[in-house]
């Protein structure tokens, strides 16, 4: 079984509580007839488990009922196709683990240093990020990648998905697919913050060093959740999820910091407004 977004909350939440009962894995399985390996899978979302076996897990580990509850949910869920699945043949690895992310959160925070996050770009502006980024991608793939980063933008118009992002300067001055294209997008991007919960912050050129310098990053955090699950982070040649709680913590520490350097949300739809009536016609 691949691990699924749902089956590896799933199994974070177990180890989660077993932690907190100082039990380990074997002594656990023991409770539900299942060796120390098989628990190890359970707990990294690879192996299912039984609403039988949960109920158990849950009255060892004394989990509340309304934590119980969305486990449960969780453990029905698991193995339920995301919308994404038919995109499969075209999606790294990567992309589909933070397409699946993108799909159970409720709030999102990235930090992009360079180009406009993939959730809040226009048609024509992926279409020139994708093809700059695939030189041997063939035509068709490339209608089928757009569609599918579009097809991920209708998670803003959701009422309880929130999206905040930070970018640099650079990203909203750099002329992906040239001024015209360029205009588009900034355009929409004011456009999404009006219409959606979208925040968009904007590091200036002038600002100082700060935490997320030379990384990007995505935080995710999920429904009924007080603290984020999981980061995502992707470069050139690779990727991550974090989900234990000192990186975690390390990267909203990042976050937070990039935050205090970028301009406030009005101030950066001030410079956005302006760089659009910059920009050559």
């Amino acid at each position: 079984m691949r691990p699924t977004v749902r089956s590896r909350r799933l199994g974070a939440k177990i180890r989660y509580y077993r932690e907190e009962a100082r039990l380990d894995q074997t002594e656990m399985g023991a409770a539900i007839k299942l060796k120390q390996a098989q628990m190890s899978n359970v707990e990294s979302g690879k192996a299912k488990i039984t609403p039988e076996n949960l109920a158990t897990l849950v009255e060892l580990l004394k989990i509340p009922d309304d934590a119980a509850a969305r486990m449960e949910e969780l453990r029905a869920r698991a193995a339920i196709p995301g919308w994404w699945e038919k995109y499969t043949d075209i999606m790294s690895e990567p992309l589909q683990a933070l397409v699946e992310l993108e799909s159970e959160a409720s709030w999102v925070r990235i930090y992009q240093g360079q180009v406009i996050p993939g959730l809040l770009q226009t048609r024509e502006y992926a279409e020139r990020i994708i093809s700059a980024g695939s030189s041997h991608v063939r035509v068709g793939d490339i209608d089928r990648a757009l569609e599918l980063r579009l097809r991920r933008k209708q998670r803003l118009e959701s009422p309880d998905f929130d999206l905040t992002a930070v970018v640099s300067e650079m990203a909203i001055r750099q002329q992906v697919g040239g001024p015209d294209v360029l205009r588009e997008q900034l355009r929409y991007l004011l456009q999404a913050m009006r219409e959606h919960n979208v925040t968009v912050q904007v590091v200036p050129f002038t600002a100082d060093a700060h935490a997320a310098l030379g990384d990007g990053f995505t935080i995710i955090q999920w429904p009924a959740e007080e603290d984020p699950e999981a980061v995502f982070v992707d470069g050139l040649t690779s990727w991550r999820i974090h989900e234990s709680n000192p990186e975690i913590r390390q990267y909203n520490h990042a976050f937070a910091s990039v935050q205090t350097r970028a301009l406030s949300p009005r101030n950066s739809v001030k410079l956005i407004s302006n760089v659009v009536k910059e920009l050559p016609t």
